[in-house]
């Protein structure tokens, strides 16, 4: 149970202290592109199946419905879904859900499990090991 006062970033950042990171370098993808009607009965089973994969997968208000996202990793599009160029333009940071966006870098950690920090979070860190 969170301590009174505190916040879930603030613990996230206590509890990587002395990990060690590399700051990495997000170029963006391209990414995967489905749209899922409103009166649909289901979803699209490429998007079934990405959720199922608990891989990255966005969802996008649009007249009508959704659009459903995630980035392009290479392979084959799946039936039904668009390529679209730069599509996957930007990440999350794991602390503060700040963008970290295409062309800019962040930090993650060296070993499992895998967290993204932006550069304002990393920043608070104590106790800083970076892989440099």
């Amino acid at each position: 149970m969170p301590k009174h006062g505190s916040n879930p970033s603030d613990e996230l950042l206590q509890s990587l202290s002395g990990r060690r990171f590399d700051q990495i370098h997000f170029r963006g993808l391209d990414a995967v592109v489905v749209r899922m009607p409103a009166d649909a009965d289901e979803p699209p089973q490429a998007v079934v199946d990405r959720h199922a994969s608990q891989q990255p997968l966005r969802y996008y208000p649009v007249e009508g419905g959704h659009l459903a996202r995630w980035p392009h990793t290479g392979g084959e599009v799946p039936e039904g879904c668009t390529l679209e160029e730069g599509g996957w333009n930007h990440e999350h940071c794991d602390a503060c859900n700040g963008h970290i966006d295409a062309g800019h870098s962040f930090w993650q950690t060296a070993d499992d499990p895998c967290v993204w920090l932006c550069d304002s979070c990393y920043e608070k860190l104590p106790g800083l090991t970076d892989g440099g």
